[in-house]
């Protein structure tokens, strides 16, 4: 049976960030550890968006989201994938995004919606970890949940942009790309919640009516 093209493109994104920045990474250190490094850098960034250090914050944001990349690709590439990875590593971009978003303001409906859904997102990804023996092992992130992830960060970038430069164009359609990006959660939802009934329902051999 021919593999899905998400499974393609995601094997050819993990070989070029191997063939980058893997290869300078030793083979002592674990995609949780880089995991961990972005749970640090989240004060960080929003301490220097605080002080007004927009450059500085946002460079130090673009290393956080690389670190998201990395661990990833590590755990696939040198086969370190573990449940645990698969519950910290969304917590840790949860709480990534929503300092950001609380940053950029509360003012914005989008920006309160976002914050409430990535609030429950959390909460789902911490029943599902405890409640596993239950429900099923975690499951890692599917492809619209990535793209949700990648156009929060245009976003935020965009808006940060749009403070340095006083351009309210960017800061505005910053907002719009925010919306897509809450398209592309609601799927990335629905999605994940479909892996999980299914796997569910293959556990306890149960027939799955709408497949």
């Amino acid at each position: 049976m021919r593999k899905p093209k998400s499974i393609n493109v995601q094997k050819i994104l993990d070989n070029y960030v191997n063939k980058i920045f893997l290869r300078f990474i030793p083979s002592s250190v674990t995609p949780n550890q880089i995991t961990a490094v972005r749970f640090i850098l989240v004060p960080v960034v929003y301490a220097l968006l605080l002080q007004h250090l927009y450059i500085l914050g946002l460079i130090v944001f673009a290393i956080a989201a690389l670190t998201d990349l990395l661990d990833g690709a590590m755990a696939r590439t040198r086969n370190q994938i573990t449940d645990l990875g698969k519950v910290i590593d969304p917590i840790a971009d949860k709480l990534l995004i929503i300092t950001v978003l609380l940053f950029v303001g509360w003012q914005y409906l989008i920006i309160k919606v976002f914050v409430i859904y990535i609030i429950f997102e959390m909460i789902a990804v911490l029943v599902g970890f405890f409640f596993a023996p239950l429900i099923g092992r975690p499951i890692g992130a599917n492809v619209f949940g990535k793209i949700k992830l990648n156009l929060q960060c245009l976003s935020f970038g965009l808006f940060i942009l749009g403070v340095i430069i006083s351009s309210h164009v960017l800061v505005r359609f910053s907002i719009y790309v925010l919306f897509i990006a809450l398209v592309f959660a609601i799927f990335a939802a629905i999605e994940t919640g479909r892996r999980k009934a299914r796997n569910y329902f293959a556990k306890h051999n149960i027939d799955m009516i709408y497949e």
